[in-house]
């Protein structure tokens, strides 16, 4: 129980940051290009994270292989070359508590593909959540509040597909690569093709405008969203199933719609909060089965 307790923790310290991505971001998306953002956060947090490992010695016990190096490369290309891209594409085309709540959904994918490359048993209780969080998304695409758009909602599917092959893919290697290894160099390594990716496309990495409220901008997504975030995240993933541990993730919109309310003065309409009221539901009812059968 204490172990399942401190996965729940871990989650709640994720979730918790994953929701305020949208809203850190948002106010500078006539500053930066969705794609340099994203570059930049897990570049700076892979580096942040990398001091860690070193610290503790955990470095020096993990051998790098040729097939390690293209394995991490390939897993954290799912989430910042792809997933993260995604979503900052949804944040640019629609308000930031859509992109929110459209990627929360990945607990939908997330049962599909771990029955596929995991194993985990779809059950009646999943089916049933996954039937109501389908629901909610509708509702959600239906909804078109303003500041929304259908190429917003693509994207923000999109993401949440991505993020959930991801999570499957982590839970897969995480058992033979420490959490604290696995993902600064899992974000460092992708960001080598990231950074060949801008250049062809006539980004520069590296430049943009400079200011106090951009730099504390970098330094929280990178160190907090990026950094600390994933730590908890993988360490969550290490305790609990991947389905189980996603579906916490739709916790996030209503962290992200208050933020996004607050911040940014977006205000849902009724359809887009009975959109979030049936993704919330899907998620409850996911957890009340886990807790009942432990009893």
């Amino acid at each position: 129980m204490k172990k399942t307790l401190k996965g729940w923790i871990y989650l709640f310290v994720t979730i918790f940051f994953f929701s305020t991505i949208e809203v850190a971001t948002k106010p500078f998306s006539s500053v930066f290009n969705p794609f340099q953002i994203t570059f930049l956060r897990f570049f700076f947090g892979g580096l942040i994270l990398l001091i860690f490992p070193f610290l503790t010695g955990e470095i020096k016990k993990f051998k790098l292989t040729a097939g390690r190096f293209f394995l991490l490369m390939g897993v954290g290309a799912l989430n910042s070359l792809i997933a993260m891209a995604f979503l900052q594409l949804a944040v640019k085309y629609s308000n930031a508590s859509t992109a929110a709540i459209l990627v929360s959904s990945n607990p939908v994918f997330v049962v599909l593909i771990a029955w596929l490359i995991l194993g985990e048993k779809i059950t009646a209780q999943k089916i049933l959540s996954l039937i109501i969080g389908v629901a909610g998304l509708i509702t959600i695409i239906l909804s078109r509040s303003v500041g929304d758009s259908f190429k917003g909602i693509i994207f923000g599917l999109l993401s949440a597909f991505s993020f959930g092959f991801y999570t499957v893919m982590s839970k897969k290697y995480i058992k033979d690569i420490p959490s604290t290894v696995f993902a600064p160099l899992s974000f460092l390594f992708s960001s080598i093709p990231y950074y060949f990716i801008l250049k062809i496309g006539g980004i520069s990495p590296f430049v943009f405008e400079v200011n106090l409220q951009v730099i504390l901008m970098l330094v929280y997504v990178s160190l907090f969203v990026t950094g600390l975030a994933y730590i908890t995240f993988f360490k969550a993933l290490e305790i609990l199933d991947a389905s189980v541990s996603s579906f916490s993730y739709m916790l996030k919109p209503v962290i992200s719609s208050i933020m996004a309310l607050a911040f940014l003065g977006e205000k849902p309409n009724a359809l887009k909060i009975f959109g979030m009221v049936l993704v919330s539901m899907s998620v409850l009812v996911m957890i009340l089965k886990k807790g009942k059968s432990k009893t």
